[in-house]
């Protein structure tokens, strides 16, 4: 008697479903198409200082973009726009105005990043308006920070807006040194300021609470930075980082997250 062949041919239909075509192979390979453009950038030079950039997209944003600040030795700040990607052209817009240097556009793949270049530091503020981005870059406004005498035990004026979360710090594989602040939002001013060996952080308007008013000394960690200080000055906190020579030092801020490097 023949034996049943109806398993046999069921189980090679499934074979056949399992196994994609070249066709449907190959489309599965490509990378998938960005669902976003940039499509135009525009300027406008504010009256009392800083500008507003208007970033113009054929989607309009779900949520406002990744932001990284570069606060040391450059000053810069870079947006970046996930699953986009760019038709307004590759060359800078130079501006060279009210501390404005030049626009940048950059992608990669299906990313684009958004590079404002700066010859002084700013404080900014996104909006999202339908299809555009708007980019408000303002001074800001030290005043008490620069000229503040160090009384650690004042109380804080009423106007620190923001505070300080963690002070931290970390030597690397290769013996460098990494020195990590929290900050209570992404949007805290911050000046940055060489003195000799020493570079001075200054957080406007911001609180430090009392269990990080103190000095870190960590010269036995043998990497460029000997001591970190941090307490408030005048109405902001100070954090001032002694390093072993004149090298430089990076300061890069991502979301909340301050990060200072040694280069």
């Amino acid at each position: 008697m023949p034996k049943p062949v109806g398993p046999i041919l069921v189980l090679l239909w499934l074979i056949l479903v399992a196994v994609p075509t070249g066709d449907a192979a190959a489309a599965e390979s490509q990378p998938r198409a960005a669902t976003n453009s940039l499509q135009a950038i525009d300027y406008a030079l504010l009256p009392a200082g800083g500008a507003l950039v208007k970033v113009v997209f054929s989607q309009g944003l779900q949520a406002p973009p990744g932001v990284m600040v570069n606060h040391h030795p450059i000053y810069r700040i870079a947006f970046d726009f996930p699953d986009t990607v760019s038709a307004a052209g590759k060359q800078p817009i130079e501006v060279a105005q009210r501390g404005l240097r030049s626009i940048q556009v950059v992608q990669s793949g299906t990313r684009t990043r958004l590079v404002l270049n700066l010859d002084r530091p700013f404080v900014f503020e996104t909006t999202l308006e339908g299809k555009e981005l708007l980019i408000t870059l303002r001074r800001p406004h030290s005043g008490a920070a620069r000229d503040a005498i160090r009384w650690p035990h004042d109380p804080v004026p009423d106007v620190a807006r923001h505070g300080l979360r963690e002070v931290s710090f970390q030597r690397g594989d290769a013996g460098e040194g990494r020195i990590f602040v929290e900050v209570s939002e992404p949007t805290v001013p911050i000046e940055v300021r060489r003195r000799g060996n020493t570079l001075v952080v200054d957080f406007l308007h911001t609180q430090v609470p009392p269990q990080l008013v103190r000095r870190l000394d960590v010269q036995d960690f043998g990497t460029p930075i000997r001591a970190i200080e941090t307490y408030p000055a005048g109405g902001h906190a100070r954090m001032t980082v002694e390093l072993a020579g004149a090298g430089e030092i990076a300061v890069v801020q991502v979301n909340r997250q301050l990060i200072l490097t040694p280069q």
